[in-house]
C-alpha cells in the first residue's frame, strides 16, 4: 500500500544519508614521506628554541618537548585530517576538530583517532636539525 511504500522510501533515503556521514568521517591520508633541514637561528623557527615550541613545516608539526627534545609527527590526525597541536603542558599532540590525542611517539592515547601519527627521524647538529622518514 501507499503508506508502506512511502515508509520504504524514507527508510531508505536515511539509509543512505547515514551511510554517507559514516563514510565521510574517516579520511585516513597516509602521512608524506620527507627530507629537509633548517636552522634553529633562521627567526621562521624560533619557536623551538623553546620547550612547547611548534612549527608547521612541509606537512609536518616539529616540536621543542618541556624535556627539550625536538619531534616531528605528521601534522594531520588520523581521523579526520586535521592539523593536530602541540600542547605542552600535557606533553601531548591534541587533535581540536574531535579531541583526539596522541602521545610524544605518535601513538593515539584517546579517539576517536586508532590509528597513530607518523613520527619522523629527527637529527640535530648545532643549529641544523634535519627531518626525514
Amino acid at each position: 500500500d501507499r503508506k508502506h511504500f512511502l515508509s520504504m522510501i524514507g527508510l531508505g533515503a536515511g539509509g543512505a544519508i547515514l551511510a554517507t556521514c559514516l563514510g565521510s568521517c574517516k579520511h585516513e591520508q597516509p602521512a608524506p614521506s620527507v627530507d629537509f633541514t633548517f636552522n634553529l637561528t633562521d627567526p621562521a623557527y624560533a619557536a623551538l628554541n623553546n620547550p612547547g615550541g611548534q612549527v608547521a613545516i612541509n606537512g609536518v608539526l616539529v616540536v621543542k618537548t618541556t624535556s627539550g627534545q625536538i619531534i616531528a609527527v605528521s601534522i594531520a590526525c588520523t581521523h579526520e585530517g586535521a592539523n593536530v597541536q602541540f600542547q605542552s603542558n600535557q606533553n601531548r599532540f591534541y587533535c581540536p576538530r574531535h579531541g583526539a590525542t596522541f602521545n610524544t611517539a605518535g601513538s593515539a592515547t584517546s579517539g576517536p583517532a586508532n590509528g597513530p601519527l607518523k613520527l619522523y627521524n629527527v637529527a640535530v647538529n648545532g643549529n641544523q636539525v634535519r627531518i626525514n622518514g
